[in-house]
This record gives C-alpha cells, sequence and structure tokens, in this order.
C-alpha cells in the first residue's frame, strides 16, 4: 500500500533537504493541495518547518509546476486558516485548550509558558512577532485566543505579518530554483537576518510605548 502525501513529507522530515525535494515531486493540483494541508498542519503546531513549506512552493514555481499567484494565495490560506484555527480553538475553550492531548503532544510546557508569559506582556504585538519565530507560533496564537485578545486585532496583526513573511520566503524558493539543495546554507542566513529586523523594531516599538508612557505620566 503506497503512502499518502503527508506519510511522504513526514518520512523527509530527517532533513530541510529531503523534505524540500519531496515537496519538488508534486505538481499541478497535487502541490497545491499539500502546500495548504502541510501549511495548515504547521498551524496547529506539527513538528514541520513552516519556512521550509513556503520556499518549497517558490521552487516548485521556479520549476514550471505551480504559478507564482496560485503559490501566493495557496501559502497565505494555509498560514491564516492554521494561525486563526488555533486562536479561536483558545478563544472557545480558554486555558483547557492547553489540557487537549494532541495539543500537549506538540507543544511543551516551556513553550506555552513562555506564549502565556509574552502575550500578558504584550499581547498586540506578540501577535505580530510571533508569526517569525518559529516554535513559538502555535502556541502563542493558541494563548492569544485564551486570554481574550479580539478576533480583529489578531487577525489583522497576524495577516499583515504574514504578508511580509509569504511572499519573502515564495521569492526565496523562486530565486533559489534547481540550485536550492547547494544553497540551503544561504536560507539559515536570511532566517536569522529576518529574526534580527523583526527582534529590531520590536526594540524600536517597546521603546516608543515606554517614552510615550513615561510622557503621559509626566502630563498628569
Amino acid at each position: 500500500m503506497s503512502a499518502s502525501p503527508f506519510q511522504a513529507i513526514i518520512s523527509c522530515l530527517s532533513s530541510k533537504s529531503a523534505l524540500i525535494g519531496c515537496f519538488a515531486s508534486f505538481s499541478g493540483f497535487g502541490a497545491y493541495a499539500v502546500i495548504g494541508g502541510v501549511l495548515f498542519a504547521c498551524g496547529l503546531g506539527l513538528p514541520i518547518p513552516e519556512d521550509i513549506t513556503i520556499i518549497a512552493s517558490g521552487i516548485l514555481v521556479a520549476l514550471g509546476k505551480i504559478s507564482m499567484v496560485g503559490a501566493f494565495i495557496v501559502c497565505m490560506a494555509g498560514v491564516l486558516v492554521g494561525d486563526s484555527f488555533m486562536f479561536f480553538l483558545g478563544r472557545r475553550l480558554g486555558d483547557n485548550a492547553f489540557k487537549l492531548p494532541v495539543i500537549r503532544k506538540f507543544m511543551t510546557e516551556k513553550r506555552i509558558k513562555l506564549a502565556k508569559e509574552s502575550v500578558v506582556n504584550n499581547s498586540q504585538f506578540i501577535c505580530f512577532i510571533a508569526r517569525f519565530l518559529p516554535g513559538l507560533r502555535s502556541p502563542t496564537f493558541l494563548t492569544a485566543g485564551a486570554m481574550g485578545v479580539k478576533p480583529m486585532t489578531f487577525l489583522l496583526l497576524d495577516g499583515f505579518a504574514a504578508l511580509i513573511s509569504v511572499p519573502v520566503w515564495i521569492y526565496v524558493g523562486w530565486w533559489l530554483g534547481d540550485n536550492w539543495d547547494e544553497n540551503l546554507a544561504i536560507v539559515k542566513k536570511l532566517h536569522v537576518y529576518l529574526i534580527f529586523i523583526v527582534l529590531g523594531l520590536g526594540i524600536i516599538y517597546f521603546m516608543t510605548k515606554k517614552y510615550f508612557i513615561k510622557k503621559t505620566i509626566k502630563s498628569e
């Protein structure tokens, strides 16, 4: 009995190179279905690299197996549906969401605790920055829903972050094209640079917020 596309993806998790090679074996509707499904699964916290999945879609564009517009639509949909599912699950169940067996299987106590602390300290900004932090996305979005972050706030911030990250990684995949296996080191560097940029924005945000809080206190 042949393995399903998702079982094939799971079997390729031993390395990023193997994972991209597995994605590259699909084309057309099958490629769109696998990419969208895997990204949704990433949003649920499954241990599949989301960024590599999006990069793989860009590689498929370069190989002529899917279109650029199709890759963007499917990646955005997969990312946002997965994120929203976790957020609204948390909103529906509250703290009980953290007790679900499937959640506890993929999310460690440490990650959940860190996510809670982050959301408590600044719920709005963390909904934006979590999109750029692998391993913290799912627990953060689940926590944001459980702790009462407004749906519109979450959707706007997460959507804005996705509009930045998704096109960037698709373009990187398209740029890598046939040479993806030789250039994975570049991808790692780009990922580090992106995280530093986001952290820099975070520092600017918190410093600006602190300044205006002090200014408000002085004026009272």
